[in-house]
């Protein structure tokens, strides 16, 4: 009689050692200072209205909506969400500064003219059938006559 009390304790202690995860909310990040809860609130507000066209779809697909009614009903839905979607960027842009912005602009014309400057004026791509050196034409390397692909960049040669 004993034996059974303690392996019947002994199966209840395992059931709620496994059934505890269930029944304990999920612990959540903690967000830093820097959550803008009305660009947050607006992304949530868009993706409803992305739920609600998908299911206005699936209920014409079932037939619980008529052509008509599902029409009108998208037509709606599309002009909510592209307000939220027009509310979104004015947001975003918002909160970009100005001087980010250009420091991003400024980093990509750099890149930009380091890229071209590497570049050959003139590219080849003459065949090495008639003797010619052939060139990438995305990084202007050298290729060796049975390239299919740039050594260099992984271009697709021609």
């Amino acid at each position: 009689m004993l034996w059974i009390l303690i392996a019947f304790f002994l199966l209840l202690l395992a059931g709620v050692i496994i059934l505890l995860p269930f029944f304990r909310p999920p612990a959540l990040a903690e967000p830093d200072g820097a959550v803008d809860h009305k660009l947050l609130s607006l992304y949530i507000r868009r993706d409803q209205l992305y739920q609600a066209i998908r299911e206005a779809k699936f209920d014409l697909d079932t037939g619980k909506l008529s052509p008509e009614d599902y029409e009108r009903q998208v037509a709606r839905l599309k002009r909510q969400a592209a307000s939220v979607l027009r509310a979104i960027d004015k947001r975003e842009a918002s909160l970009v500064s100005p001087e980010w912005d250009e420091q991003i602009e400024a980093q990509v014309r750099t890149a930009r003219s380091g890229r071209t400057a590497r570049r050959p004026a003139v590219v080849t791509t003459v065949s090495a059938k008639a003797g010619r050196a052939r060139y990438c034409p995305q990084c202007g390397a050298r290729l060796e006559a049975e390239d299919r692909f740039c050594p260099a960049c992984g271009a697709r040669v021609a």
